[in-house]
């Protein structure tokens, strides 16, 4: 549900990764570690190798704050025990080099939770945060929408959609069977009118039946690239929206970074923030999908990776109408974590002298706190699914927990996937098919 791409099915994961090492702890499956002594973990090895070595330091920063030697153990494993007394609540990256006995080394990283329900957070949230995005959203809504189908419907069988989810869309041919309501689908390019006097683009897609439906709102990741018919999400019993959030085709030829560079970037205030309007054409989106005749206005929901994690997070803080939320590998969350971990690397910080970061206030940050979807996680009422990948670079771990923490819905909950950068995961998908469908049939 988190992976969105318009590309063909690959099947390696994203670094780091280290096929030839493995963590693991008999304290904790996911590793997330709470009311222990001392930490107890076992590195397996597929290489001939007599030694290694551990550091340990918070989550992303490049410098440690303890090391030592891995303890041998049978069968090509090691393992180091690290005393919990001395750790803040938070994420921990332990890091491993393993001699392989001809003067080369193979190095991996694990990454840990001690305590993380415990993590105290800076709460940069601006006083009118609540108002500003009110106010952002009625202007949205005076938008006339003008909706226009841009091409016909066309209809996809159960082969074609296997099809064009291994060629187009990176997904396997069909990795949740139990979850297939509709063996036949129907899908068409739309738009409707933007915040800039533009158009928003989409693909949409919905079962071949009549009625009325579930309908989801998938939000991209990062960069200008194309977008895929949501065909999976329709077959699954949704009228499903994937659309381009930066105003432009669904389809673009290649891949490219969000423009306009980060240093031509206005930060002066946040309405002119880039993502204003980015946020705009997430909740034109919604009004979009609200509209629709065939669509159950009660069972709206939301779902995206990365750049969709956070924009998923931004939409059920703003809009009541989102009735469940699957938030995946939410990127930009915590930025005062984020912030400290920069600062700490560049001048190589072993960032432990204080649990919480001591950071610049400038009016980029300022400004950036009016997006960082932590602060819109606590206006967030209706049902969360999340996940977190252990290893991720990207979103990392602290980062996502930040905002996972902050979110007041009574129900909700995470997956922390050990192991796992910035990927997608089956198991979890068809988890939280199975969890959308509990949740908008109670």
């Amino acid at each position: 549900m988190n992976i969105n791409l318009a590309k063909p099915y690959g099947v390696n994961c994203s670094p780091p990764l280290n096929k030839a090492i493995v963590f693991y702890s008999h304290q904790s499956d996911n590793l997330l570690l709470d009311q222990i002594d001392e930490i107890k973990m076992y590195i397996q090895s597929q290489l001939h190798t007599p030694a290694g070595t551990w550091t340990l330091s918070r989550n992303c920063f490049k410098t440690p704050f303890a090391s030592g030697q891995l303890v041998g153990e049978l069968s090509n494993r090691f393992s180091v025990s690290i005393p919990t007394k001395d750790l803040y609540p938070g994420l921990y990256d332990l890091r491993v080099t393993l001699d392989v006995g001809n003067g080369d080394t193979e190095e991996s990283v694990c990454v840990f939770a001690w305590q993380v329900d415990q993590m105290k957070t800076l709460n940069e949230r601006p006083a009118d945060f609540d108002a500003f995005w009110a106010k952002a959203k009625a202007e949205i809504d005076a938008v006339e929408l003008d909706p226009r189908e841009e091409t016909a419907l066309v209809d996809y069988d159960e082969d074609q959609i296997n099809d064009y989810n291994i060629n187009y869309a990176a997904l396997p041919k069909s990795y949740d069977p139990e979850g297939i309501t509709h063996a036949t689908v129907q899908s068409q390019k739309l738009s409707f009118a933007g915040p800039d006097g533009g158009r928003v683009y989409g693909y949409f897609a919905k079962p071949k039946a009549s009625g009325k439906f579930p309908a989801m709102l998938i939000l991209p990741g990062a960069g200008y690239n194309a977008r895929p018919r949501p065909l999976e999400h329709a077959r699954h019993g949704f009228i499903a929206l994937d659309i381009q959030v930066h105003g432009q085709d669904v389809y673009q030829d290649g891949y490219r970074t969000l423009q306009p560079e980060e240093n031509e970037r206005d930060y002066s205030s946040p309405e002119k923030h880039y993502y204003y309007n980015v946020h705009k054409r997430v909740l034109q989106a919604l009004n979009y999908l609200a509209s629709r005749d065939d669509v159950d206005v009660n069972k709206i929901v939301v779902v995206g990776g990365s750049q969709g994690g956070r924009l998923t997070t931004v939409a059920s803080g703003i809009d009541t109408r989102v009735k469940a939320a699957v938030p995946c590998i939410t990127h930009f969350g915590y930025q005062a974590y984020h912030q400290w971990v920069t600062s700490c690397n560049e001048n190589q910080d072993k960032g432990m002298s204080t649990e919480l970061p001591d950071i610049e206030r400038d009016a980029k940050f300022r400004c950036e706190t009016y997006y960082d979807p932590m602060h819109f996680a606590q206006s967030i009422t209706c049902p969360v699914l999340m996940n977190a990948g252990l290893t991720d670079p990207v979103s990392k771990a602290q980062e996502v927990f930040g905002v996972y923490n902050h979110i007041s819905s009574a129900n909700k909950h995470i997956e922390a996937l050990p192991g796992i950068a910035h990927e997608w995961c089956a198991e979890f998908d068809r988890r939280a098919w199975q969890w959308l469908q509990q949740v908008l049939n109670k």
